[in-house]
């Protein structure tokens, strides 16, 4: 990651520091950009609350002195914060690159806030662009899935763990697919058709999820972009 990137990220994340206000139960994607938020942020979350989507997040936010909830005893969260692999300017996304999807999606849909935090490098003319859909799959179900999906004429791969033999492994036990769909389909179309079949646990596109969408530009901007519910 070249300087530029990494200031514009940074740059981006003390911007999206200004949306925790005064809330106190704070909901966290995975991933480098939610890592370092995290760290700049964490004197600020001392006295609160965090809910974490994945293992990693937890970990983290426990070592630096958080006070972490399970996800599972929380139904609201004030803010949520996390970034995405791509998004463009309606404000879609493509999440899942570290895997966490499903939880992210689960607290974003229970946020009153929905804060992403993006380099300008991850905002495209429409997604997806360049990066595929993740989908969660239930390991039982992933030959099913990837017959179905490439009926549909979708494109399918598995996506292969490093370090170990076969796929990765989620923290909810599901293997992931990477999807890509049809040139030009309509992505509501895409998001009901990948859930409709059964094994499928959840996806990494992200349609409606976000209310602010902080930018960071490589010349030292930061744009902010607010979307309407």
């Amino acid at each position: 990651m070249s300087s530029e990137v990494s200031e514009a990220r940074k740059a981006a994340a003390i911007k999206a520091m200004e949306y925790l206000g005064r809330a106190r139960v704070v909901g966290l994607g995975t991933g480098s950009t939610v890592e370092l938020l995290l760290r700049l942020a964490s004197g600020r979350l001392l006295d609160r609350v965090v809910v974490a989507s994945s293992t990693d997040t937890a970990l983290l936010a426990s070592e630096l002195g958080l006070r972490v909830l399970d996800p599972a005893t929380v139904d609201r969260v004030d803010v949520y914060v996390d970034s995405a692999d791509e998004v463009d300017l309606l404000g879609r996304m493509v999440k899942g690159g570290g895997a966490a999807m499903t939880m992210e999606k689960v607290l974003a849909s229970a946020a009153d806030l929905r804060v992403f935090v993006v380099d300008e490098l991850k905002v495209v003319p429409r997604v997806p662009h360049a990066r595929p859909i993740p989908v969660e799959v239930l390991p039982q179900a992933l030959s099913f899935v990837r017959r179905r999906l490439a009926e549909l004429g979708y494109g399918v791969s598995v996506r292969v763990a490093q370090g170990k033999r076969g796929p990765v492994v989620t923290d909810l036990g599901g293997v992931v697919l990477d999807v890509t769909p049809p040139k030009d389909a309509d992505l509501a179309e895409v998001s009901r058709t990948l859930k409709s079949i059964p094994g499928v646990v959840e996806h990494g596109l992200f349609v409606d999820l976000v209310d602010v969408l902080v930018i960071g530009r490589l010349s030292g901007r930061v744009e902010t972009v607010a979307f309407r519910r």
